[in-house]
């Protein structure tokens, strides 16, 4: 523990240096004088809009909505999708990495969710990609924080898309994502039951997320000590840092924890030769890691899951932002908000382990996923905090029979899914932490099934 005392101090400056060099007004800020009001823009043809909704006076938050081309059905699904991080883009990463048409060759995406639903990303809390605030002092920061600018945009943007409001509505997200989804799910559930609600709001699902963050710290070393990553020593280091980080956190020391989390994650580094917290397959060259200056900003990096993505910043700040034509000229996207993520600094490592019992107890219908190769939100944490529900039906759901699934006949496994009541969880095989990527096949037919368009026949049954 010697080790994390001395370094707190260094992190701490590092982190200071990194929030100053984010909060350059090229990046987030803009002056009053050059304030935009709320405005959208789209396609010729209609099937693309984006724009920007004021959340808050000087908060500008960005979304960009495409229609699927669906018409085999009226009641097409809308699917927004929230980014994690804190400080990563949905309107990059999600939309042009993961399940959006085009993809960062801007090329089609043949497993585009669009041949499910309409998508709808937005770049959240607002500082991310190219959302922006007149004001850091206008920079979310926390979960409560994000979660009321997420409900003035679902409103502002229910208002103008009134066709849209009978559209089963869900929210998928993933990592940090989670955090946000879940507590907004139970706000609009809630608004739901009091008849306050005047969208079809449906359901969530959490991909990989960092809702329990203890919980991954305490299965990272297990995990790749099976994965021959490390050995009982390496797993006694990191075992230390978890104990360390819980014993902050049960004082109140959240801030203290999530530094402890930055040095835990060097450590993993250390003892592993660079491993890929995204995929245990795999391991960071130095080449990769270099494109960052500072350790903690290779640390904010990687939990934004933002490696290797210069040619992405090139598409965003180029052609993109010439196809949008209303982000300011203040305002560019940038691989990592640092100034969104040093806001979130104290709230990193809560978690919302009660708002996803919340959901539960609501009848909200809640699907999980997981990557079986994910290590910073791996699945054998996920099952951690999973347990540590108090939902009633959790006994029932742990004894429901286990059913793989498949992508094409005869094919191999694609994931495994268990089902109980209102609550479903998909193991999907071959994938790390970004789903849609490394496993698009299952993805897609996972997202089929929660919206109901699936006529696959899983077998549920008690223990």
């Amino acid at each position: 523990m010697a080790r994390i005392q001395l370094q707190q101090a260094w992190i701490v400056g590092l982190l200071l240096l990194l929030l100053i060099q984010s909060l350059q007004p090229s990046n987030c800020e803009m002056g009053s004088s050059s304030r935009i009001s709320s405005i959208s823009s789209g396609t010729a043809d209609g099937t693309e809009e984006w724009g920007y909704t004021d959340v808050r006076p000087g908060a500008h938050m960005f979304w960009w909505l495409y229609y699927s081309k669906i018409i085999l059905q009226t009641d097409v699904p809308l699917v927004l999708w929230i980014q994690g991080g804190p400080g990563a883009s949905g309107v990059g990463f999600g939309n042009f990495q993961e399940v959006g048409p085009l993809t960062t060759d801007l090329e089609p995406r043949e497993s585009t969710w669009l041949n499910v639903a309409h998508l709808l990303f937005v770049d959240n809390p607002v500082g991310t990609g190219f959302s922006y605030v007149d004001n850091t002092s206008l920079l979310s920061r926390n979960n409560d924080d994000a979660t009321a600018d997420l409900l003035a945009f679902l409103w502002e943007f229910f208002q103008i898309h009134e066709a849209l409001r009978t559209a089963p509505f869900y929210i998928v997200a993933e990592s940090y994502g989670g955090k946000f989804a879940s507590q907004l799910g139970v706000a609009l559930q809630r608004k739901r039951i009091s008849s306050t609600l005047d969208f079809n709001f449906q359901g969530i699902a959490l991909g990989d997320t960092w809702i329990s963050p203890i919980d991954f710290l305490f299965a990272w070393g297990p995990l790749l000590k099976s994965f021959s990553e490390i050995d009982e020593a390496g797993n006694n280091v990191l075992l230390r840092f978890a104990q360390a980080a819980e014993k902050e956190m049960m004082k109140g020391n959240f801030t203290n924890a999530t530094l402890i989390w930055a040095d835990m994650e060097e450590a993993v580094l250390d003892l592993t030769d660079n491993v890929d917290f995204y995929n245990l397959l795999q391991h960071e060259t130095s080449s990769d890691l270099s494109f960052y200056g500072t350790s903690l900003e290779k640390t904010a990096a990687r939990h934004l899951r933002v490696t290797q993505t210069t040619n992405l910043t090139q598409v965003m700040n180029g052609p993109v932002r010439k196809k949008l034509g209303i982000i300011p000229s203040t305002v560019s996207w940038s691989q990592s908000s640092g100034a969104v993520f040093g806001a979130f600094f104290g709230d990193f490592m809560k978690d919302t382990i009660s708002q996803v019992d919340e959901l539960l107890a609501l009848n909200v219908n809640l699907t999980i996923y997981s990557g079986q190769l994910d290590l910073i939100c791996c699945t054998a944490g996920t099952d951690a905090w999973l347990q540590k529900l108090k939902w009633a039906e959790l006994t029932s759901f742990n004894k429901a029979h286990r059913s793989p699934l498949y992508c094409s006949e005869g094919g191999k496994t694609a994931a495994f899914i268990k089902k109980h009541k209102n609550l479903t969880f998909y193991w999907i095989m071959d994938a790390g932490h970004m789903v849609p990527t490394d496993n698009p096949c299952m993805a897609l037919k996972m997202l089929k099934m929660i919206t109901g368009q699936s006529t696959e026949n899983v077998k549920v049954q008690a223990g």
